[in-house]
């Protein structure tokens, strides 16, 4: 790709680092960077940081932020340790809501399980054994060469061959967001519920801000960036990467939604988006990257907070189609209408193995509470739409043959290739814990080592 001609290539920023994405990756990548006395520019679509941290404010103060996005954090050392440099405090959750599950397209209950608790409980650390033999899953997909075989089957094969029928209640709750899980290599599965989610969620607690508001960290690391004297190019989006033409440069064109444009000139990017070949269209990408981000498919995802009067305040209303084995809802559909700690609010979770527009979104939520309305037996008007996000794509995975055939060996070989580095969810799982476990490793091991 030809150096731009650009007239912004006259006056380019320079830094150390240029991230692209301002989610859980990038924004703690900046903020690590910073701490380190590095110089970094961050270009985010978006007018702001957070990603999928998504938070709805009251625009008359009536009541407080509605996280409906990521809602709570698993409580770690590194959790604590970013919110401690913003001085934020932390307090302790758990989610006690009452659960009604039931088929939303056909108004059938879900049959208890014919387990006793002591069963249900074997067949969790049945599922917890299974975790702790593979200590190289806790960061990244750092896989062995040849990779197991338990690793590759289809989770739903390996859920049967492990005996975990009874642990239906926890794993299938926990795991619905990212699809046809059952079908999934168990790798995918096991990245995304790991010893510390279920930690979380069957022993210590979770933790979010006393404030409730996720945001808030975001905000803080936008304020922190912006006073040092870090360049945030918001409302932007990459039009040319050039990654071989300049020394030990790479420069990256960005244009803002005004039309301008800018020239950043950095030692090192990093890549804190999926790599979907729409996101990396600007990169010139090579017959490697192509033939590897080619590869991935994922699940569509969707949330969102609705106002619903008349409802029960403290039940959530869980979809699972009741002739599923996984409890597995019936897609596209509703995952689940949370409660909030508003009793008119509502948080939706939607799945789809499709994309979807905003309409189609809507319309099918309109479909699903249809369903909660007969079974409640209560006539709630339609509900005010407050908020919509789309996390697409989910749970980014290759087949089990692609894995198996050294897919993760080449691609963490990509990391530093051509001055640039990847982090994020592709490259650990959707827990923001583990990406800044991941990112810091990435850190430590390759970048602040090639800058020095």
């Amino acid at each position: 790709m030809a150096t731009t001609t650009n007239p912004a290539a006259n006056n380019p920023t320079e830094v150390d680092v240029c991230i692209l994405g301002g989610g859980a990756a990038g924004t703690y990548a900046a903020i690590r960077l910073h701490q380190e006395h590095k110089s970094i520019a961050l270009i985010e679509r978006q007018p702001h940081l957070g990603g999928q941290t998504t938070t709805y404010t009251c625009p008359n103060n009536t009541h407080p932020p509605i996280d409906y996005g990521v809602t709570y954090f698993q409580d770690l050392l590194i959790v604590r340790a970013m919110f401690s440099y913003f001085n934020i405090p932390l307090s302790s959750t758990r989610f006690k809501y009452k659960i009604d599950m039931f088929d939303f397209r056909t108004g059938g209950v879900i049959p208890p399980l014919p387990h006793t608790d002591s069963e249900s409980e074997a067949a969790m650390q049945r599922y917890l054994a299974q975790l702790a033999r593979y200590p190289f899953l806790k960061t990244g997909f750092e896989l062995p060469d040849p990779v197991p075989e338990d690793l590759l089957l289809p989770f739903g094969e390996f859920w049967v061959k492990h005996g975990l029928q009874p642990a239906r209640d926890d794993l299938g709750t926990t795991v619905v967001p990212i699809g046809d899980w059952p079908a999934l290599p168990s790798v995918y599965v096991m990245k995304y519920v790991n010893a510390e989610v279920l930690e979380g969620d069957r022993e210590t607690g979770f933790v979010r801000p006393v404030g409730r508001n996720n945001a808030v960290l975001y905000e803080r690391a936008q304020q922190v960036l912006g006073e040092g004297g870090q360049r945030l190019l918001f409302g932007s989006r990459v039009v040319e990467v050039e990654r071989d033409g300049d020394g030990d440069w790479v420069r990256v064109r960005v244009r803002g939604e005004d039309g301008e444009e800018k020239l950043v000139r950095a030692k090192r990017i990093i890549v804190a988006v999926p790599p979907t070949m729409e996101n990396l269209e600007a990169f010139g990408l090579g017959a490697t990257e192509r033939r590897l981000f080619g590869q991935f498919n994922y699940f569509y995802f969707y949330t969102g907070l609705v106002r619903i009067d008349g409802l029960p305040a403290d039940v959530c209303y869980m979809n699972r189609a009741e002739d599923d084995p996984f409890m597995r809802p019936r897609f596209p559909g509703m995952i689940i209408l949370k409660a909030a700690e508003v009793p008119e609010l509502r948080g939706v979770q939607y799945g789809s193995l499709t994309p979807m527009s905003e309409g189609e979104l809507r319309q099918g939520i309109l479909e699903d509470l249809d369903s909660i309305r007969r079974r409640t037996g209560v006539d709630f008007p339609d509900p005010e739409f407050l908020a919509l996000g789309d996390h697409s794509p989910y749970e980014m995975s290759v087949s089990a043959e692609a894995i198996r055939n050294g897919f993760y060996r080449e691609l963490n070989a990509l990391q530093g290739e051509r001055r640039t580095y990847y982090t994020g969810a592709t490259f650990e799982s959707h827990n923001t814990p583990q990406i800044w476990e991941f990112t810091e490793q990435l850190l430590q091991k390759h970048i602040l080592k090639s800058l020095e």
